[in-house]
């Protein structure tokens, strides 16, 4: 059940806050229609509460015009606030579209009109699309069972109007088909793909057929009314009846049926449809009178000789020729998404002509002030000239097609090269930045949380036992756990034993060179004093200390470069189901797989996830960016079913704050700054990565505290990782799991230390370093491929003294050995006379030793102080 939760006053607050709603960046003339939209829209809501009257036009006052659910414009109310939502992201749009989407329910029974394709599929079917709502589905089958009841076989066509009276009462319509019916096709062809019955697809297939047969002129101009014998199916008449005359081209008639074909396409791929819909298009962009601006006069042929009114027609009751904004909104959206179906050399033409009539709409010609027009958006539409009805006035379908192409346009296909140009713009500026990175080589990660007081236990059974994936800070999903019961972990969060100082300090002695904290991981719960969100460590703990802040600060002491992680895309707690069911709405119409690895769909938030985005998300990262000022990196995660525009939207965002902070791969689609090769991988040799990258690991087999797993990576496994990731150009990101009380596994403390003495001797061939043409030479393989292959395989690895890992700095290679031989004879079959001429070479923390090269290696003998060492040696071999 959808249930309205908002009362009408937080609408009424957007008419005075609206220039501070959280956006993503978009056009000039995009932000301009939603923002007025936006205004007048929130006037609109709060002065109307009947939602038995649907806003429609207005007087020519200005006093807006309403009326009931029997009419054909119903549905476009709700679908506008569908849109403004869509734009926004902000769930008092949302719950406005659903109270009055509701209000339409019992339409679905109606079989009074055709147009109930008109009516639902602007509400409910926006409602379906950006909820995912599975409740909706049955109300958009009911409904296109009712339009069903309309189509005749005979005919071919769904009959439009009941029996009545023709317009110029010279004969009585039986069964009447108006070119407006082909926007109703949408809603059958949703109701096959919801219901997996074609009855619904083949009506409309045949309905266009019969339509295209008998509506079109060889101009691709079309009749109104068509009206049938609906004995035989026989053409009776052709005429109009909101147009100029029988013969003429009735502007929104021309919108119409463009509108329809483009959508007649989409859906069957039929080549007679595309070409059918390029030559309405063409009808209308190289029409000898259609306007400089691309909005068209009511009827192309007003006052044209051979164009003769069958109604009375007083060309003096009209200063000017009324234009219908109504036409040219309809007219842009069709253009918009015919683009992605025509040749390339025609795209720009479509393009050209959509955005010029946006642009038109958008100006003061032909948007409202606010408070004025009805409050609707657009000025000078048209209903029906020839009944004096709704001339020269605001239309509720026209606000409608006009904000559903500012989407379209939004969203165009080509906007992701845009995106992608403008990312290179910014990523650009952060060579230097990309280049410090790539020299540190070695840090440490860190995840904390609530996460660590279960410790990978909850209800008396261990991770393993309850599902996928084993790490200890999903517990959360794992375990199912409703949110109010997770935040509940934060009343015993007080971790007595933490000490920032002691922990950067740990790093910095181990040779690493910068850390990266989680500041918020997918339980939602952020480590630092937010003002975003009061599930932070200082208001929703006993703690009260700011567990980043002391991290940053630390760093900035002692000289260790600060980043955080942040969970961007899952948020457990306020990130409502990672807008899994919107996707699978969209994916399911089209038969693809909608993968919800990390949602919440066992307990998700009331919000929607752009109004998390929104008012959560984006200002979290704003305000630990203006917060910790010399950050370095950013490290996002998990983009899962985030689309292109809202992954640009985090790094832009990054950006503004502070150019250089660098951006992880997993900000998703492409925008990260550097690569993530995976959790726990080491990249196979024949990898290359495009950016610098930084290959990350646990120390044990999870990433947050797990209270039983002890299986904690030695010396030589760290060694390892070292080296094959740097030899291959890459960083190692170590990471460490603090317990409840902050404490570091004994085991951690201590093999970093035995690593960061091994790295102090040998740190000129690690830092700063770059991958040589060879990167190991020996006998010794291990493939590292993920965190489970670790944990069911463990580490078995005997390293020999043929075991050689290289890196390079300047003209000097450096050959680093995990093992020195006994006997301390050395063969480097890499470094032959025929590879490298080789000037000198030097044992790292010892001095020059004495070398033979010839055709098969480097040779040479290590002094026995170096033989005796147990953390093996490097030699740095300068080439000429």
């Amino acid at each position: 059940m959808i249930v309205f939760r908002y009362s009408l006053y937080v609408i009424y607050f957007l008419i005075f806050y609206y220039p501070f709603l959280l956006r993503a960046d978009t056009s000039d003339f995009v932000k301009k229609g939603f923002d007025l939209a936006e205004r007048q829209y929130a006037l609109l809501y709060q002065h109307h509460t009947d939602l038995s009257n649907y806003p429609r036009s207005a007087d020519r006052n200005g006093k807006t015009t309403f009326t009931d659910i029997r009419d054909w414009t119903g549905g476009f109310w709700p679908g506008c606030l569908w849109y403004v939502f869509e734009y926004t992201g902000d769930d008092r749009w949302r719950d406005a579209a659903l109270k009055w989407t509701n209000s339409l329910r019992q339409n679905q029974f109606n079989t009074q009109h055709h147009d109930i394709g008109f009516v639902m599929n602007s509400s409910y079917g926006n409602a379906y699309r950006l909820t995912g709502d599975s409740t909706i589905k049955s109300i958009l089958i009911q409904s296109a069972k009712s339009l069903l009841t309309r189509f005749n076989p005979k005919v071919g066509a769904i009959k439009s109007w009941d029996v009545f009276p023709s317009w110029d009462g010279k004969h009585r319509y039986q069964f009447p088909v108006i070119i407006d019916n082909m926007m109703n096709l949408e809603l059958l062809f949703l109701a096959s793909k919801l219901s997996g019955d074609s009855v619904y697809r083949n009506v409309a297939i045949r309905h266009a057929q019969t339509t295209l047969k008998n509506q079109y002129r060889p101009d691709y101009s079309s009749y109104h009314v068509v009206s049938y014998d609906p004995n035989t199916g026989a053409v009776l008449s052709k005429e109009t009846a909101q147009g100029f005359s029988d013969n003429s081209a009735w502007a929104r008639g021309q919108a119409w049926g463009l509108y329809g074909f483009v959508l007649m396409y989409r859906e069957t791929k039929d080549p007679m449809y595309l070409q059918a819909a390029q030559k309405m298009a063409d009808f209308y962009a190289k029409h000898p009178r259609l306007p400089n601006d691309g909005v068209p006069l009511w009827d192309f042929d007003v006052d044209q000789p051979g164009f003769v009114p069958n109604w009375t027609y007083q060309k003096d009751d009209f200063e000017t020729i009324p234009r219908d904004a109504s036409a040219a909104a309809v007219t842009a959206s069709a253009l918009l998404e015919l683009v992605d179906y025509v040749r390339p050399e025609q795209q720009q033409e479509y393009l050209d002509l959509a955005e010029k009539i946006l642009r038109s709409m958008g100006s003061s010609n032909y948007s409202s002030e606010v408070g004025a027009n009805g409050l609707f958006v657009l000025k000078h539409s048209v209903g029906s000239i020839p009944h004096k009805g709704e001339i020269d006035v605001p239309l509720i379908y026209a606000d409608y097609y006009y904000l559903e192409a500012l989407i379209r346009f939004n969203k165009r296909k080509h906007r992701f090269a845009q995106l992608i140009n403008e990312w290179q713009q910014m990523n650009k500026q952060k060579v230097q930045a990309l280049q410090d990175f790539q020299r540190q080589k070695f840090g440490l990660f860190i995840h904390w949380g609530l996460y660590a007081i279960p410790g990978g236990i909850w209800n008396g059974k261990k991770m393993e036992d309850m599902g996928s994936p084993s790490v200890a800070e999903w517990i959360q999903l794992v375990a199912k756990i409703p949110r109010s019961a997770y935040a509940q972990l934060a009343d015993q969060f007080s971790p007595q034993a933490f000490d920032a100082d002691k922990i950067v300090r740990m790093a910095k002695d181990a040779g690493m060179k910068y850390l990266v904290v989680t500041s918020k991981h997918h339980d939602g719960f952020a480590l630092y004093h937010s003002e975003v969100s009061s599930f932070n460590v200082l208001q929703a703990t006993p703690y009260k200390r700011d567990v980043i802040q002391e991290l940053y600060d630390a760093c900035i002491r002692h000289q260790l470069d600060f980043g955080v992680y942040y969970s961007h895309n899952i948020d457990w707690r306020d990130g409502s189901d990672a807008q899994y069911a919107v996707s699978k709405a969209q994916n399911d119409l089209t038969n693809i797989k909608t993968n919800d690895f990390g949602a919440n769909r066992w307990d998700p938030s009331p919000n929607s996830y752009a109004s998390y985005l929104n008012e959560k998300a984006i200002p979290q990262v704003k305000e630990i960016l203006t917060r910790f000022k010399q950050l370095k990196y950013i490290w996002f995660d998990m983009p899962g079913l985030m689309t292109a525009e809202q992954s640009f939207r985090f790094y832009k965002t990054v950006y503004v704050c502070n150019p250089g902070v660098i951006v992880s791969e997993r900000i998703g689609n492409g925008m990260g700054d550097y690569a993530i090769p995976g959790d726990n991988r080491i990249p196979e040799p024949s990898e290359r990565f495009g950016q610098p990258w930084e290959a990350i690991g646990t120390f044990n087999h999870s990433w947050g505290y797990k209270s039983y797993d002890h299986d904690w990576k030695d010396v030589d496994e760290l060694r390892y990782w070292l080296l094959e990731i740097v030899s291959k150009g890459g960083n190692y990101m170590l990471n460490i799991g603090p317990d409840a009380q902050g404490n570091i596994a004994t085991p951690v403390k201590n093999n970093l230390a035995i690593l960061g003495k091994w790295l102090r001797f040998n740190a000129e061939a690690v830092y700063g370093t770059s991958p040589w043409i060879t990167t190991h030479e020996g006998p010794t393989l291990i493939r590292i491929t993920d965190t489970e292959q670790r944990e069911k395989e463990g580490f078995r690895a005997s390293f020999t003294p043929s075991d050689f890992w290289f890196t390079k700095k300047n003209d000097c290679v450096y050959a680093m050995a995990l093992v020195a031989p006994k006997d301390g004879i050395v063969h480097l079959k890499s470094l032959n006379q025929n590879k490298a001429k080789v000037k000198s070479v030097e044992i790292l923390g010892y001095g020059q030793v004495r070398f033979k090269q010839d055709k098969h290696a480097l040779r040479l003998k290590l002094p026995k102080k170096t033989q005796n060492s147990t953390l093996g040696y490097t030699l740095k071999i300068k080439l000429g």
